[in-house]
């Protein structure tokens, strides 16, 4: 770990949260052992483990044990979101229920169509806003995997949306998963009515996205209300 061999190690530490998966104490140990490296991904899901051993698993979210609850809906990153979310106008907790969606707070995060990172942005929106940025010219692919640049360049992304679709929440989501051009047109559909424009929304995805990532907003301000 000591040699920054993260993904190596964080594939060991899921191997291991799934061979422990019957035991409560193991896995409960393996969850802040995981926290202390900020292996969060995988120490959300075990703290889910928990719950589910200690027959805890059709309580409702705000009903769990406070300390998992916790777990589950972090502040992680909290010096960057702060940052980012002060510099962009965005609601800190706002960021965190994006990043939660997006990546789980997994910082080697891939998806199948090869977004990177926490905030999970494609190669060619990562050079786009890098240059806007004025960033070095050895800006590479691989720095989206780094927190730090990863959440500048989301913030940056979402507020972007945010600003071109008039301060439109659901649209500003809509464009962050399924393009401005998809949520252009759905707009146009909905005209000025939110609430229409997630019904005609015709990507299940960008639908359900958009529906998760309320719920996790919701969450977070009810666990973090008195401040982060």
């Amino acid at each position: 770990w000591e040699l920054g061999l993260y993904r190596n190690a964080r594939d060991e530490l899921e191997a291991l949260r799934i061979e422990v998966a019957k035991d409560p104490v193991k896995t409960y140990q393996l969850m802040n052992y995981m926290l202390e490296l900020g292996v969060y991904r995988s120490a959300i899901l075990a703290s889910r483990q928990v719950l589910d051993l200690a027959n805890l698993d059709d309580v409702g979210t705000l009903k769990a044990p406070a300390y998992f609850n916790h777990i589950r809906f972090g502040v992680y990153f909290k010096d960057q979101v702060i940052e980012a979310s002060q510099k962009e106008g965005i609601h800190p907790l706002y960021l965190l229920s994006v990043l939660r969606q997006e990546s789980l707070f997994e910082s080697f995060a891939v998806s199948s169509a090869g977004a990177r990172g926490l905030m999970q942005i494609m190669p060619a929106t990562g050079h786009e806003i890098a240059s806007g940025l004025n960033w070095p010219e050895n800006y590479g692919n691989d720095d989206l995997y780094r927190p730090e640049v990863s959440i500048v360049m989301g913030s940056r992304y979402l507020a972007r949306q945010r600003d071109y679709f008039d301060n439109n929440l659901v649209a500003t989501l809509a464009a962050y998963n399924g393009g401005p051009g998809n949520t252009g047109f759905w707009k146009e559909l909905a005209g000025d009515d939110p609430d229409l424009l997630l019904e005609v929304i015709r990507a299940d995805e960008t639908r359900k996205y958009i529906k998760q990532i309320y719920e996790f907003f919701n969450i977070y301000r009810l666990l973090y209300e008195r401040g982060l």
